[in-house]
């Protein structure tokens, strides 16, 4: 599963829980985009999420 390399935010688990309180297994997946960003003057592929993703952007 995928995971950002710059905060290592991944899958969480969980249930999803009915009206009836039936749990079921349930997984919430990250917002993991794939990027092509510049570290330590070199093109890198980096996965990171899009929380990241905004910050970086907020910052340059």
């Amino acid at each position: 599963m995928a995971m950002c390399e710059m905060c290592g935010k991944g899958p969480q688990f969980g249930n999803r829980v009915s009206f009836s309180a039936r749990h079921t297994r349930h997984m919430w997946r990250a917002n993991i985009q794939r990027k092509t960003l510049v570290v330590d003057g070199r093109s890198r592929r980096v996965y990171a999420c899009a929380k990241c993703l905004k910050t970086l952007q907020k910052n340059a």
